[in-house]
């Protein structure tokens, strides 16, 4: 191989180099666009209230299973709840493990913090 051709597999594998860590780089960097929004918070807090569920009664994440209340659905979907007052009063949050009878509710604060967990509804 002469220098000439080592040159250029060189500048083809440092390109190729370059262009993977550009791309690692954007990937592990990009903030979550979607963290403010009314499914990005309502999403990040039911997994807070899930983790809770799987902590406490160890259990597997595919077991405990986390929604948000019909009637905040509700409000949420016709527009009447807005993020900004998803972050001014939190969220609720209804649980249940998949293959037992045990459920409750879990309340979030605007901030993301557990405030309430109850078993029994």
């Amino acid at each position: 191989m002469t220098p000439s051709q080592r040159h250029g597999k060189c500048s083809q594998l440092s390109a190729a180099a370059f262009l993977a860590l550009g791309l690692i780089a954007s990937l592990s960097f990009t903030p979550k666009a979607d963290a403010q929004t009314a499914s990005g918070l309502i999403s990040t807090w039911g997994k807070a209230c899930k983790m809770r569920v799987v902590e406490q009664f160890d259990v597997p994440m595919s077991d405990a299973v986390v929604n948000i209340g019909a009637t905040e659905k509700q409000s949420i979907d016709d527009g009447t709840t807005s993020t900004a007052d998803i972050k001014k009063r939190g969220m609720s949050y209804n649980w249940e493990i998949r293959g037992k009878k045990i459920s409750g509710y879990c309340n979030v604060n605007g901030k993301g913090t557990i405030t309430e967990f109850k078993q029994g509804i």
